[in-house]
């Protein structure tokens, strides 16, 4: 059998940059075949049709082989490969939990003299900014490589998070600020300072196509056109070459503090 190069019978895609150039592509491989809707031998049925209705004796992805292919597979040998290719991001942003105050710290004013004085004192507020996330695909074609969703939310907060798919994660930032306030006490009382702040969440749905691209090759029993082996592109021989990889992230935020001064008590 001769092992002459063969032209390739449709040209591949380039592969295309990613948003932030993130480019994040898996290369493909037989046993994805069923979550684009094919098979081995529906592969091998489409290289049939289009090379005079012989048959090849085996099929060829990347470095992979199936049926009676020659060995190494020739796409690897020619450097015809094939990758599952995750595109840019779309972003729709939805409602989520009305704005509501809470209270982030407290403090007390006290004064034990027997005359109103102004006291002087910090108040201290503390709270937790979570971000979670979750992301899965919608027809099991799907990407093993780590891949960044990034955006930002109409209440000002952004987000980059690096995952998997199938993952859910989450993770809190802590964040502080200290007020100094001066406040009149009356004789043997006390006042409660409370810190608050409106807490507002974000919840964002992302969602990127998964493509084929590249070629599968073929080798024949005869030369078929002046050649044993033939490449074609993934769009010819398999049913479908797309998925959609879904993600949400959710995003709950703290703003607008400020300090609020009770009613005077008696201590």
């Amino acid at each position: 059998m001769s092992t002459q190069k063969s032209d390739i019978l449709i040209e591949e895609l380039p592969m295309p940059m990613q948003e932030s150039a993130q480019i994040v592509q898996d290369l493909f491989s037989f046993n994805d075949l069923p979550y684009v809707n094919s098979s081995p031998d529906s592969v091998r049925g489409k290289f049939k049709q289009m090379f005079n209705n012989v048959q090849p004796d085996g099929i060829a992805v990347n470095s992979e082989t199936y049926f009676n292919a020659v060995k190494p597979a020739i796409t690897e040998q020619y450097g015809h490969r094939c990758y599952k290719v995750l595109g840019g991001f779309s972003r729709v942003e939805r409602d989520g939990k009305p704005p509501e105050q809470a209270i982030v710290g407290t403090n007390y004013a006290y004064n034990y003299s027997n005359e109103e004085a102004t006291i002087s004192l910090e108040v201290k507020g503390e709270w937790s900014e979570q971000t979670s996330w979750s992301s899965s695909t919608t027809t099991g074609l799907t990407i093993s490589s780590e891949f960044t969703l990034e955006g930002v939310f109409k209440m000002g907060t952004s987000f980059s998070i690096t995952t998997t798919v199938g993952r859910s994660d989450s993770k809190s930032v802590t964040r502080t600020v200290t007020a100094g306030v001066s406040v009149k006490v009356p004789p043997m009382s006390k006042k409660k300072l409370t810190m608050v702040a409106t807490m507002k969440q974000g919840i964002m749905d992302l969602e990127a196509p998964i493509s084929v691209q590249g070629s599968f090759g073929a080798n024949f029993p005869k030369r078929v056109n002046g050649h044993y082996f033939w490449f074609a592109d993934a769009r010819s021989v398999l049913n479908s070459t797309s998925g959609t990889l879904k993600a949400t992230v959710k995003q709950v935020a703290y703003f607008d503090t400020h300090t609020e001064v009770g009613k005077a008590e008696p201590i």
